[in-house]
């Protein structure tokens, strides 16, 4: 939909205003799958989603009125909650070239393509609770068996003794999510219900029901089908029939799709004032290669079935006989999940097994037969009309079919007593008692019609889904959600739990703050007791995490001379460092020297080479990073002191100079330098000084360039000596070396 100019207008203001409140709310949960993805994408690659909002509308008031109520209220309730939280998010997507956006009111969510960029920045918003990838399901493909006699599986549900008390699904309404109906096929045709509410294709691509593969139609006709072919083929031949198109003529559906066909069941026509929501639905699908997860995708919108008074079935699936093969979405807590056995009622080889991936309960709930089952086939294109398959595909509608002949036969029963009237009824097969391969046992539609007619009280059930994970130091928080089809009061308590978690016995609030002894995994089973003393329980494991703490860094200090590098190996600066969980850390230059090079490395060890010239004290700061977090900074501190100079060293010397016999005389020039040196360094020639005269009455002048110009005194004949001193360019002083000069 588009949001029009007046729902923008005001949205927009609600953008601002709750976006400036909710600034400091962390980033929405992005799921694995879709991070990957976003790591993988360039920013302007666009991505479909799905986004949940977490403003959700409290379902519990509205399992308490009669359905009539609860179907208009339930969806009208659905509806508001997202036309009042949903303005923004439309606004900022739209503003930011999103395409295909679709309204998912029914979980207060909704669809979107958008580009990578976009999608990051979405989640960082207030009001975001997740976001997912719009993934794909391919449609279940058709099974066929070997030949097996017609009926046998309607025989083993006790369905034609429900047909000769009068209870044949009249008045009843089914729906199918699958891969369509064929309207057409004699065994239907007349079952639909008809009118625009009675098909939806959120592909758009049929107006009217149709099924390019089959299995939808094989599905139905277990439930509704009639007898054209001579024998009848459906559990409640007398009741009509509806159907969403859940995947497209290539056999694929998104999610999104998945989520728009929940949502046209809760009020196919769109019109609050009627009501023609199905009674029970049949779900012959599974999020196939998921098996032994938990993929809680679908959860809001099967529950809001179930509060507005549908009941749902969904196949068990066909990864067995492998223990731990539950599949999403039939392992959710509140779900009727089914499994197959053949006609020796034996459990079929493919059929899935438990427990539950999500609460740990028996998986599946109940068998069914699902193994050489003949049904209606397509009626187009040279088929033949009828088919025999296995699978938990077929298996799921025979309890389907099953509560809608209990649906007939007491119009007041609620989802909860549907299904406690099939599990409490069930015979068990397998070893003694519930079990994850038969589940409650076989389902016999005419026991659980004389249970109800009975009025035996059923045991609870519990429908939440347990958070698995806890942080030490912070609470653990989980709400058990239960329910009683008698309507008794329900008490909670822990059977098995760690020290310190309590649960309130009224409302089943689970409270835990795990101290930093008890990382690891805790089991937990909770117990729901209604005042018959009824009893159910749900058992799972909390992994607790290790609260990370920041790693501490302290402060280090070195020295070293001027002139050279100072050079610290590994652990260098970490090396005096700690982290309380024990964990590896890395040396991360916060701000570096003023006066010098620095080069700093993760592993702690740095060098250092300070400026020329430069003596003192220079600095720079670090943080230690365990991975996760930061330590405050630390400084490390450098004392350059200057380099301690060696004296130059002079050498005696000795020249030959004319003897002086009148006035007139060019000086003898000596180079006293010549054979002098400096260990760390030059002479200075300009400091060249005379520190002892000639002897013999001569004088001596220094030059600028460090040599020395000798006068003999007239006539004088022999040696003379004279002394000086050189300073190195650093100004140390050297030792006074003799000059001897041989006057001739």
């Amino acid at each position: 939909r588009a949001w029009s100019r007046k729902h923008a207008t005001r949205a927009g203001i609600l953008l601002v205003l709750g976006w400036m409140i909710g600034a400091g709310a962390q980033a929405a949960a992005i799921a694995p799958d879709l991070a990957a993805e976003l790591t993988a994408r360039a920013p302007h690659e666009e991505i479909a989603v799905i986004v949940s909002l977490s403003d959700k509308l409290d379902l519990r008031p509205f399992k308490l009125t009669d359905r009539s109520q609860r179907d208009t209220q339930l969806v009208r309730a659905l509806r508001e909650k997202a036309a009042a939280t949903q303005g923004p998010f439309w606004v900022f997507l739209q503003n930011n070239g999103a395409r295909r956006l679709r309204e998912l009111w029914a979980i207060n969510g909704l669809a979107v393509t958008a580009r990578a960029s976009v999608i990051r920045r979405l989640a960082s918003r207030p009001g975001v609770e997740s976001i997912r990838l719009d993934a794909t399901l391919q449609a279940p493909a058709t099974t066929a068996g070997t030949a097996a006699p017609p009926e046998w599986n309607l025989n083993v549900m006790h369905a034609p003794e429900m047909w000769a008390l009068g209870h044949s699904g009249s008045g009843v309404v089914v729906a199918n999510m699958d891969t369509g109906v064929d309207a057409s096929h004699p065994d239907l045709a007349a079952q639909w219900r008809g009118g625009d509410n009675s098909w939806y294709d959120p592909h758009g691509q049929h107006a009217t029901p149709y099924d390019p593969a089959g299995h939808g139609t094989q599905t139905m006709a277990i439930m509704v089908g009639g007898g054209a072919g001579g024998t009848a083929i459906g559990m409640a031949p007398d009741a009509r029939w509806i159907a969403t198109k859940l995947y497209n003529d290539a056999g694929y559906a998104s999610y999104s799709d998945i989520h728009l066909a929940f949502q046209w069941l809760l009020d196919p026509d769109g019109d609050l004032n009627t009501l023609d929501a199905p009674d029970v639905v049949n779900a012959s699908w599974g999020l196939v290669g998921t098996a032994g997860q938990c993929i809680t995708e679908f959860s809001a919108d099967i529950e809001a079935l179930k509060t507005a008074g549908i009941a749902v079935a969904f196949a068990a699936g066909n990864d067995g006989p492998a223990p731990l093969t539950s599949l999403s979405p039939a392992n959710y807590p509140q779900v009727l999940s089914t499994g197959a056995v053949d006609a020796a009622l034996a459990i079929a080889g493919f059929s899935s097994r438990g427990q539950s991936a999500c609460d740990g309960t028996v998986y599946p709930k109940l068998v069914t037969p699902g193994v050489n089952i003949n049904t209606a086939d397509l009626s187009f294109g040279g088929m033949p009309l009828y088919v025999v398959v296995s699978g938990t595909s077929y298996a799921a509608p025979h309890a389907a079919g099953a509560m809608a002949l209990l649906a007939g036969a007491f119009p007041g029963a609620s989802v909860a007593q549907l299904e406690a009237a099939l599990t409490q009824s069930a015979h068990d097969l397998g070893v003694a008692g519930e079990d994850n391969s038969y589940g409650y046992g076989l389902a016999d539609v005419q026991a659980a019609h004389q249970f109800l007619l009975a009025g035996a009280g059923s045991p609870p059930s519990i429908t939440s889904i347990p958070p698995t994970s806890a942080t030490e130091g912070s609470l653990y928080s989980y709400t058990v959600t239960a329910s009683d089809a008698d309507g008794d009061a329900l008490g909670f308590s822990l059977d098995v739990a760690p020290p310190g978690m309590m649960i309130s016995v009224s409302t089943g609030v689970i409270a835990w703050t795990p101290d930093r002894t008890q990382a690891g995994s805790h089991d937990v089973t909770v117990r729901v007791t209604d005042a018959r003393g009824l009893a159910a329980t749900q058992t799972f494991s909390v992994t607790v995490a290790n609260l990370n703490q920041a790693p501490a860094a302290s402060g280090n200090a070195y020295s070293m001379v001027a002139g050279a590098t100072l050079g610290v190996a590994a652990p260098g600066v970490l090396g005096n460092d700690s982290d309380a969980d024990g964990d590896a850390l890395t040396a991360v230059l916060a701000s570096g020297t003023a006066s010098g090079s620095l080069a700093l490395h993760g592993n702690g060890s740095f060098s250092y080479t300070p400026n020329a010239g430069f003596s003192g004290t220079d600095s720079f700061t670090y943080r230690a990073f365990d991975g996760a977090l930061y330590s405050a900074s630390a400084s490390v501190s450098i004392t350059v002191n200057p380099a301690v100079n060696t004296p130059p060293l002079a050498n005696n010397d000795s020249a030959t100079a004319a003897m002086r016999k009148t006035t007139s005389y060019t000086p003898k020039l000596i180079s006293v330098l010549a054979n002098d040196s400096d260990p760390d360094g030059s002479l200075n020639p300009a400091s060249v000084s005379i520190v002892a005269a000639p002897n013999k009455g001569g004088t001596v002048a220094v030059n600028a360039d460090g040599t020395v110009s000798y006068t003999p005194k007239l006539k004088f004949r022999g040696k003379e000596t004279f002394k000086y001193t050189v300073r190195d360019q650093a100004g140390a002083l050297s030792n006074a070396a003799t000059v001897t000069v041989s006057v001739q």
